[in-house]
């Protein structure tokens, strides 16, 4: 077992960056931000990123994640695995569901702009949304070339 980065086909190497790019923006960018201004001389603005609002949804994020550098990693070498089960199809489906779970927490967010008080949502949520679309076309990609369906 040793990493050979020649044998790293193209979707695989869009799946793992765009993998390690939902970790950054899950753990770095904010995704969600309150902000009062005005209201009885009080100015607070708070933000907080996708790891800290969502206790659920993080987790399959995060096996989302797993899977597609795991799935990467399986193709260079530097990983065996026996499964009956093939990493490009998992890689999709778990891409698919992090994008649409990505793409409610998008549609069905607080919102409010009222009275000096304003919630809405930040560009790390976006970027998370390319990322996680990102996961699941590479996966999509590395089904088309292994003939999986």
């Amino acid at each position: 077992m040793s990493f050979d980065s020649g044998r790293l086909r193209r979707p695989e190497r869009i799946s793992s960056i765009s993998a390690i790019a939902l970790l950054i923006c899950m753990f770095l960018f904010k995704w969600y931000g309150v902000s009062v201004s005005g209201v009885a001389g009080i100015d607070i603005s708070e933000s907080r990123s996708g790891w800290d609002v969502f206790t659920n949804s993080r987790w399959i994020w995060l096996i989302t994640i797993i899977v597609a550098l795991a799935g990467a990693a399986i193709t260079t070498g530097a990983l065996e695995f026996q499964s009956p089960i093939e990493p490009a199809p998992l890689t999709a489906g778990l891409g698919a569901l992090s994008t649409l779970l990505i793409l409610y927490r998008i549609v069905h967010h607080p919102l409010a702009d009222v009275a000096g008080f304003h919630a809405g949502i930040k560009i790390g949520i976006w970027l998370a949304l390319i990322a996680a679309g990102g996961i699941a076309y590479g996966g999509y990609l590395a089904m088309q070339e292994e003939g999986t369906s």
